[in-house]
């Protein structure tokens, strides 16, 4: 995993122990923990004579020394949450990954829904993209387009709509984000969630801009049949 993208730092430390406290990690595996995001034995054995009996302490100083990218962490991935979850999975404890990941993505979603619901533009051609990508249904992208003609009116349904795929799958965050990459009146918007993704969760090598930004004129928009005739006929 590559180690060159934005990390972590200490000043993240009561975001990352509050989060897995959120995901019900348990904090008696913190030894366990601090292996397997790259710490030596001989840290996290001074951590336990320092801290002797006090799990929630000793768990502190482990992601601190994790924070501070000590011993062997950048080796493991670095400190983003994507080696953290690797960790987690690593020590069978998937669901706390899972949940992590979940968390952290619909907050990047809520943390952007007001710059959007003020800036975001062509909400029916965005609407239509993705359910092309399978993200959103037949009936979301309706209420999208019967908005119309109120451009904050269809800017919320879309963002309504995409807040529950996300919720759904967080992963369809960064299909969102993609599609709005291929307007170019919403790719900085686009790059903006990109940008917030990798910062937790890096890609293997640095993410770019589709090679064809499609201006919105020419973007090619799928349209079904039966749901177009239902707008003409109505």
């Amino acid at each position: 995993m590559a180690t060159n993208q934005a990390c972590l730092d200490i000043g993240d430390l009561i975001d990352v122990i509050d989060l897995l406290k959120r995901c019900g990690f348990p904090e008696t595996k913190w030894y366990e923990l601090g292996l397997r995001i790259g710490l030596k034995k001989s840290t996290l054995d001074v951590i336990e004579k320092n801290h002797p009996h006090d799990v929630s302490r000793c768990m502190t100083e482990c992601l601190s020394q994790w924070l501070g990218r000590a011993d062997n962490v950048d080796s493991r991935g670095g400190t983003n949450l994507d080696s953290l979850s690797d960790a987690l999975r690593s020590m069978n404890e998937t669901a706390v990954a899972e949940k992590l990941k979940h968390h952290v993505l619909i907050n990047i979603f809520n943390n952007r829904h007001t710059v959007l619901s003020q800036s975001l533009c062509d909400s029916v051609a965005i609407a239509w993209l993705l359910y092309a990508e399978h993200m959103l249904t037949q009936e979301a992208v309706s209420r999208v387009v019967s908005a119309s003609p109120s451009i904050p009116n269809q800017r919320e349904a879309l963002l309504t709509a995409v807040k529950g795929a996300v919720q759904t799958d967080p992963n369809s965050l960064h299909t969102f984000a993609n599609v709005l990459c291929t307007i170019s009146t919403n790719v900085s918007l686009g790059q903006t969630i990109l940008d917030d993704i990798s910062r937790y969760f890096p890609a293997p090598d640095d993410h770019d801009l589709p090679a064809h930004v499609v201006p919105h004129a020419e973007a090619l928009i799928p349209v079904h049949k039966d749901l177009l005739m239902s707008f003409i006929s109505s």
